[in-house]
């Protein structure tokens, strides 16, 4: 089975990483994928609120650094192969993959169940990105265990 176009979010884990080399494994040669970083807005202010930096300048500083990251990898990608385009948005990681997942009309988002750390407590009470993502997808969703490498 090949799918036509994959939303494939990344915080650049590797466990995010693992979920973009297997979406290229599932896609069409012809297909498309969309790296999507989310910056977190709520990241943002904590950086703010405890006198780092304005919110401006930790999103640039943010963008800036995923652009690396992306460059980075989108200069191993050898040819034949899938479109790979790339998007970095702010907001609520959960919500915007679901917002762009719509918005762009996705058949399918493939993501690591752990990626970056987060605030224990949080993840207790509301569960994982993946997990929220998860619940509210209308799409199909693969999601990669966390396996060292």
């Amino acid at each position: 089975m090949k799918v036509s176009d994959i939303l494939v979010p990344v915080d650049f884990s590797p466990n995010s990483l693992q979920a973009y080399d297997f979406a290229k494994s599932l896609v069409d040669p012809e297909g498309d994928i969309l790296l999507l970083h989310v910056i977190d807005s709520d990241f943002v202010s904590r950086l703010r609120d405890e006198g780092f930096d304005s919110e401006e300048g930790a999103v640039s500083r943010l963008r800036e650094k995923a652009t690396v990251h992306f460059e980075d990898i989108l200069q191993n990608v050898s040819k034949p192969s899938p479109q790979i385009d790339s998007m970095v948005v702010v907001g609520k990681p959960f919500t915007e993959i679901l917002r762009v997942s719509v918005d762009l009309d996705f058949q399918m988002i493939v993501l690591g169940m752990r990626g970056r750390q987060s605030d224990a407590i949080e993840h207790l009470l509301f569960g994982s990105t993946a997990e929220k993502v998860l619940r509210g997808a209308r799409i199909p969703v693969i999601c990669i265990p966390y396996k060292s490498v």
